[in-house]
This record gives C-alpha cells, sequence and structure tokens, in this order.
C-alpha cells in the first residue's frame, strides 16, 4: 500500500459510520421484500417498488459510495474533503432525508417528502460541491481526480431531477413534456455510481486484487465516452434529436465495458490478491454485463434494474466496504496503541471465514432475485434471503471491529 498518505486519514468513525449505514439499508431491502411480496416484482413503476430501488441507490449506495469517499479523497487520490468535520451531520441528515423520501415516494404521505427534499438536495449537494473542490485542490492521478470530479458533476445533476421528480410526484409541479425518470437513472446510476467506481477502481483493483495497472489512456477514453452517454442523455431529454440511437443503446456501452475490462484484468492477474474481494466483483461485473444483454428485450426493465442496482452495485460496494472496514480497523488500532508497537497486518483483522460466509450468503441472494424477477411468487424467500444476507455482512463488520479494538500486544 505504499503510496498512501495514511497521515491525512479522516478518523475511523467518519466513514465508518455510512459503511455501517449501508448494511442496515440493505437488511431494510431485504425486509421490504420479504413483507411487500410480489406486489414489488410486478411494474417497476409501481410507486412502492420505486420506493425499493430508492432504498438500495441511496440507502446501500450512497452510504457505501459517500463512506468511501471521505476515507478515498485524502488517502488514495490527496484530496482531503473541506467538510471533514461536518461529516457526522452529513450523515444524519443525509439518512433522516432518506428516510422521509421513501414514504413520500411510495405515495402514503406528501408531508415526509416536504421535509425530504431540502434535507437530501442539500447534504447530496454540498457533498458534491466539496468533492468537486477537493479534487480541484487535490495532488492525486489526473485521470482518477476528473473521473470523481465527472462523477460528482452527475450526482449534482442527479439531485436536481430528482427534486423535480419528487415535485411532480407530490403534485408541486406540472409534469413535464418529456419523462425525466430515465434521465434520472441515467445520470444518477451510470455517471455518479458508475462513473466513481470506475475511477476510484484504477487504483484499488490493481492494489487489492493484484491485477496490472490500469493504463491512464483506458481511464480517460472510458471517461470520455462516459461524457459522450450522458450528454446524449440529456439532448434527449430536453428534445433534442440525434441522428443515431444513442440515448438507447448509450447506456449499454459503459456498463459493457467496465463489467468486460474487470473481469480481463481479473483473468490475467499476475499477482492474485484478496481471493473475497475478486469473488465480489466477479459477482458484480457479470451482474452488470447480464442487464446490458437483458436492456434490449422488451419487457425486460425490472429484471435489468434487479441486475444493476440489487445485485451488481452492491456486490461491487460490499467487497470493497469489507477491505476499508479491515483498513480502518487498522488505523484504528494504530492510534490507541503506543507508537513503534507492532500491530497484526490489514488482512488479518477482517477474517476471511467471515468475508467467505458474507460471500455465499450475497450470492445465494444474488440468485433469488434474478429467479424473483422471473417467478414473483418466489418474492418473500428472495426478500428473506436478502435480508439474511446483508444482516450477515453486519454481523461480519462487527465482528471485525470488535476484535480490532480487543487486540493487545
Amino acid at each position: 500500500m505504499s503510496g498512501l498518505a495514511f497521515a491525512q486519514a479522516p478518523s475511523p468513525s467518519h466513514p465508518l459510520r455510512f459503511l455501517a449505514t449501508a448494511l442496515l439499508w440493505g437488511a431494510l431491502a431485504g425486509a421490504w421484500l420479504l413483507a411487500g411480496g410480489d406486489a414489488l416484482l410486478v411494474s417497476p413503476h409501481a410507486p412502492a417498488t420505486i420506493a425499493l430501488a430508492h432504498v438500495f441507490a441511496l440507502g446501500v449506495l450512497g452510504n457505501a459510495m459517500l463512506g468511501s469517499l471521505v476515507q478515498f479523497l485524502p488517502v488514495a487520490a490527496c484530496s482531503p474533503l473541506p467538510l471533514a468535520r461536518g461529516v457526522p451531520l452529513l450523515h444524519a441528515v443525509f439518512n433522516l432525508g432518506v428516510g422521509l423520501l421513501l414514504p413520500a415516494i411510495a405515495g402514503t404521505t406528501t408531508t415526509c417528502g416536504l421535509v425530504a427534499a431540502p434535507l437530501l438536495v442539500g447534504a447530496l449537494a454540498s457533498c458534491a460541491c466539496a468533492v468537486l473542490v477537493a479534487v480541484v485542490r487535490g495532488s492525486g492521478a489526473r485521470a482518477v481526480r476528473c473521473g470523481i470530479g465527472l462523477a460528482a458533476t452527475a450526482l449534482l445533476a442527479t439531485i436536481g431531477l430528482g427534486a423535480a421528480l419528487l415535485a411532480m410526484r407530490l403534485g408541486w409541479m406540472a409534469p413535464t413534456a418529456r419523462p425525466l425518470l430515465g434521465l434520472h437513472a441515467s445520470f444518477g446510476l451510470l455517471g455518479w455510481v458508475l462513473g466513481l467506481l470506475a475511477a476510484v477502481g484504477t487504483m484499488v483493483v490493481p492494489m487489492l486484487q493484484g491485477t496490472r495497472p490500469v493504463p491512464s489512456t483506458w481511464l480517460w477514453g472510458w471517461l470520455v465516452l462516459l461524457a459522450g452517454v450522458l450528454l446524449a442523455a440529456g439532448a434527449d431529454g430536453v428534445g433534442i434529436a440525434l441522428p443515431l440511437p444513442l440515448p438507447r443503446i448509450g447506456p449499454m456501452l459503459p456498463l459493457l465495458l467496465f463489467a468486460a475490462a474487470v473481469i480481463v484484468l481479473q483473468q490475467r492477474a499476475p499477482h492474485r490478491r484478496g481471493p473475497l474481494l475478486r469473488r465480489f466483483w466477479a459477482l458484480g461485473s457479470l451482474a452488470l454485463a447480464a442487464a446490458t444483454l437483458v436492456m434490449p428485450l422488451p419487457g425486460s426493465g425490472l429484471l435489468a434494474g434487479v441486475l444493476v442496482l440489487a445485485v451488481g452495485f452492491p456486490a461491487l460496494v460490499l467487497g470493497m466496504l469489507m477491505e476499508i472496514a479491515g483498513f480502518l480497523a487498522w488505523i484504528e488500532l494504530r492510534r490507541r496503541l503506543p507508537r513503534g508497537t507492532r500491530v497484526p497486518g490489514v488482512g488479518s483483522l477482517f477474517a476471511e471465514p467471515h468475508k467467505r460466509r458474507v460471500w455465499w450468503l450475497h450470492a445465494v441472494a444474488a440468485l433469488s432475485l434474478v429467479l424473483a424477477c422471473l417467478q414473483p411468487e418466489l418474492a418473500r424467500i428472495a426478500g428473506a434471503l436478502v435480508l439474511l444476507g446483508w444482516l450477515g455482512a453486519a454481523w461480519a463488520l462487527w465482528r471485525c471491529w470488535r476484535s480490532a479494538l480487543a487486540w493487545r500486544p
């Protein structure tokens, strides 16, 4: 891990609070599916289904990615966040906003939406602006910082589109002539989530999985493609006719290239490390690749959404979450012990058997989710397995942290 700026690492409690909360939201998603059953897997446009999608998008992925950025920017990208001291407040406001947004989307109350909108817009917009300031001031790899900056810019667009959609759903604003839901999903899932994973992945995949370094030209080319796809989606969203069917086929290209790059890098890795992390990223990449294959099929919106939002991206972030948790426990242990005391290695603090158990739970849950899309009567079984998988991950995280704090030389 040479090249990491350990001296700039924030307090481990700052990223850890986001990571732990992401696991709890994942358990809530499983409980929601267990309670709602096949009614949640009938149409991707049903209010309760959209609310469940936001449990994954904001609760799971949002917390995991914000927590990862709090740790990654100062340590790996040499770009400390300007609002580092306000991280606990950011965490509280963001998650309160998510909790209030869900009943507003599900249509049970409009009052919650009135409170949730300013909370989420304020928390996410301030975070995105802080990230942009950090990458401009930072001294890390330029391609990585530009990739993170593109993701933060896409997050700002996602916030604006989401606020408009919520206002239209609650009757505060007249519906627009052009549908905004697809544009909101494109900027959120492709620009923010995938863009950030790709930028960060160029550093952490070689470091933690032992693959060959990712050439910066690959990342630059992919970022140009992603920016082009987002611009094409934006042009289509405002009614600008394009000569090619880019809005339809565009989202498939960045997803497929990202998934293929991960799989190829893993297969050709000269020094294979992190076997469980490799499994999680292989599972996530295969799910994303499968989603690109089913997207063109009629009536495949629900299956593609599950593959991307409930299987693919969560597998990627969960694998990284467990690695980050072990790293945070190691930092906390170093801070608690006197200078010069030998501490266990980073990889030994999060036990491999615990990671393996979490992997199997999530692999089975992922398979059950796909089967439930094809046979909705299996939805409650899938919900129970998803609940078990995320609770298992939370238990493993707690064991990692407890063992680190209890360690004595």
